[in-house]
């Protein structure tokens, strides 16, 4: 959001630059904004100016709508991280409608609701039910997708189960965090990423991807609108 923003943080700018050519639509919905961590009145990460942090899907095909719709917090400065880990800080989830050669896909993404040891809380249970509740607003071919700081065993995994396809359990995914992560044990053996499909969805293949891009591992799907 400002000119002196550290490159480091700069990595919207720097991949739609990289893939536009091929995938020159995109629809990015940011979760807050914020120029620095504060923890008790102390700096513990700069970003040299004020940015955003949101979802964002990057796409081949025209995205006909999209919107970003917060399910806890509303959008706001989030630089003050003293109570992090208790209160979390804003989140949103981005939906966005995809014209596929004159058929409509509905795509959902979000980076979910922090938990210390990636086990039920409050938030998300409600961000369970927020996502299914949004989905079911159009009878739509349906991919939700992301980083949900979730294990497969939560209660609120268990609830999107029952109503769509969970690619990472069908395939047999064992961890979505690569293996030269320094994270804790129960991160680095861990899913925590998921792909949902609703039954408007022909999957052809599902796959993770082991690479040190990032934090964590990408996943892989190959499918057909039916």
């Amino acid at each position: 959001m400002d000119d002196s923003v550290f490159p480091i943080y700069r990595s919207k700018t720097v991949i739609e630059k990289i893939i536009k050519k091929d995938l020159p639509y995109s629809f990015f919905g940011p979760q807050w904004f914020a120029h620095a961590d504060i923890k008790n009145g102390k700096i513990h990460r700069d970003f040299g100016g004020k940015i955003e942090q949101g979802n964002e899907v990057i796409a081949k095909f025209p995205i006909n709508k999209a919107a970003n719709e917060h399910y806890h917090k509303s959008y706001g400065d989030s630089s003050d991280r003293t109570n992090f880990h208790s209160e979390d800080h804003a989140r949103s989830v981005v939906i966005a409608e995809l014209d596929i050669n004159g058929k409509s896909l509905q795509v959902l993404t979000l980076h979910g609701a922090y938990s210390t040891e990636k086990k039920d809380t409050e938030r998300s249970l409600k961000q369970s039910e927020f996502l299914i509740k949004a989905v079911k607003r159009k009878n739509l071919p349906t991919i939700i997708a992301g980083d949900f700081n979730l294990l497969p065993d939560t209660k609120s995994i268990e609830m999107i189960d029952k109503e769509f396809r969970n690619l990472g359990q069908e395939y047999k995914i064992t961890s979505t965090i690569p293996k030269h992560d320094h994270g804790t044990e129960t991160t680095k053996k861990g899913v925590l990423d998921y792909i949902f499909v609703n039954d408007q969805i022909k999957v052809n293949d599902f796959k993770v991807i082991e690479t040190d891009i990032s934090d964590h591992l990408p996943l892989l799907l190959d499918f057909d609108l039916k």
